[in-house]
């Protein structure tokens, strides 16, 4: 008997020492290693302190239930104490008893643990506790203890539903079932399924084997000069153009299939530039900055430009900035700069070529895309400029595809889009090039698919009379079509 103490008394008093005694043979003393002993659970709050027994760490939590929780429960502090709420990483606690025999672990707002005189060691029913001591606090999950699953990750949108717009004499439009047939894969398979839809890759990934720099830090300081150099052999050369600007003519040919390109994705920092017109050079395709006869020639992140000072009105004004007439052309993130004939697609008197523009953009005001090949641009930008024509018309698109051939121009997920001053209502997207010298006539073929028409084109008709000829359109006699196309020159 304790002096001072009645019976009753000092047997509660006795097997709280007892318990003390056990709890602290136990793996933790007063703060436990493990994920309770009163330290607040992740997410959870603190234990608090008992209303009955001994406050304190009442023993060695036990570890209180660390079980296999993520974050444990957290033993109390003896007695009835707010439940440290287990690991707030949302999985169930093991907790280290709670109440007697209770749920231990099971997910909801933090437990209470009994008054001293609960089961003492007893495990929950989430994990074991260690010998002795007062029940932890462990337990149920404390509330706000889960993590929030953040929410899950968008799709991006369901794909976008094609809005049927209605197919007229002036404006032909596909049906879907037609439009199967108008797809990337046919415009440039051939015979060897080509396929160059997954791009060039990340130019930094190249190993230069020639570079060209404006300062002489490179191999050459032109960029003809790098070209001839590469010229050799079959297995591909590339060429690396350092930022700066290179106003030069450039032609190359041959067998070698050759990767020109610059390390930076803004194009604007390389510069291939020249200034001639058919007047000057003694023809269409003599004007051109850059020629590329070669087959599987590509081009990467570079600006190719003729800045002719083209006048409002005259003859012979045609000043191509990049001509192509090699088969299997890719222009990735290129900005192709002119006038009249920008772009000149072309093939050659025996074959098709094929033609891949990703990503790139091209500007001009009259038929500034134009020639025979099996061309698709896919994700650009073909944006008209007013400066020169002021609100007068003005047509895009000019392919002369050869009758036999079924697959001309393919624009698809791109922008037509124009400067701020140019008209409204006023643009064609395209004619037919009849081009002449040719048996029979080419009828150019091209669709425009899947993309965005500013309110620069015009609505009611917006394909024009062909090119040399000025054979009017007509849906049946032309080969134009369109199909699931939107914004405000689209109906």
């Amino acid at each position: 008997m304790v002096a001072g103490i009645d019976g009753n008394m000092e047997r509660r008093y006795l097997s709280v020492v007892a318990a003390l005694a056990i709890g602290c043979a136990s793996s933790g003393s007063g703060i436990s290693s493990g994920s309770g002993g009163g330290e607040p659970g992740t997410g959870g709050s603190p234990g608090g302190t008992g209303s009955g027994g001994i406050v304190g760490s009442g023993g060695s939590p036990g570890r209180g239930g660390a079980g296999a929780s993520a974050g444990g429960g957290g033993a109390g502090t003896g007695g009835e104490s707010t439940g440290s709420g287990g690991a707030g990483t949302g999985g169930v606690s093991m907790g280290s008893g709670g109440r007697p025999q209770g749920s231990g672990g099971s997910a909801g707002s933090a437990g209470i643990s009994e008054a001293g005189s609960g089961a003492g060691g007893a495990s929950g029913s989430g994990g074991r506790m260690d010998a002795g001591g007062p029940p932890g606090s462990g337990g149920a999950t404390g509330s706000g203890g889960s993590i929030g699953t953040a929410g899950s990750t968008g799709t991006g949108g369901a794909p976008g539903v094609c809005v049927a717009i209605p197919s007229t004499a002036t404006r032909p439009q596909l049906s879907a079932a037609d439009a199967a047939n108008f797809t990337i894969r046919n415009y440039l398979a051939g015979t060897d399924n080509w396929d160059p839809t997954a791009g060039l890759g990340n130019a930094a990934s190249f190993t230069p084997n020639f570079t060209v720099a404006t300062d002489g830090s490179g191999t050459h300081t032109t960029v003809q000069a790098a070209l001839t150099a590469a010229a050799t052999g079959t297995a591909r050369r590339f060429v690396l153009v350092k930022p700066g600007t290179y106003r030069e003519t450039v032609s190359i040919a041959g067998t070698t299939p050759i990767t020109l390109y610059g390390l930076d994705t803004d194009a604007t920092r390389v510069v291939i530039v020249n200034n001639q017109s058919a007047a000057t050079a003694g023809g269409t395709p003599q004007s051109a900055t850059f020629t590329t006869r070669a087959n599987g020639f590509q081009i990467m992140n570079m600006t190719i430009s003729n800045d002719f000072a083209t006048p409002a009105t005259g003859t012979n004004l045609q000043a191509v900035a990049l001509y192509t007439t090699g088969d299997k052309v890719v222009l990735q993130n290129v900005r192709m700069h002119g006038f009249q004939d920008t772009l000149f697609i072309d093939t050659t008197a025996t074959a098709t070529s094929r033609v891949y523009i990703k990503n790139s953009f091209i500007e001009g005001d009259t038929d500034f895309i134009f020639g025979g090949s099996s061309a698709v641009l896919d994700g650009s930008t073909i944006n008209y400029l007013s400066s020169r024509k002021g609100t007068g018309g003005g047509a895009q698109l000019a392919p002369s595809t050869r009758v036999a051939n079924n697959f001309g121009f393919l624009v698809i997920n791109s922008t037509f889009t124009a400067d701020a001053t140019a008209p409204a209502n006023k643009i064609s997207l395209g004619r037919s090039w009849d081009e002449g010298g040719i048996t029979p006539t080419p009828n150019g073929q091209a669709v425009v698919r899947e993309s965005v028409l500013g309110v620069h084109i015009r609505k009611v008709d917006p394909w024009a009379a062909a090119a040399t000829s000025g054979r009017a359109f007509s849906a049946t006699g032309n080969r134009f079509d369109e199909y699931c196309n939107s914004g405000p020159g689209a109906m």
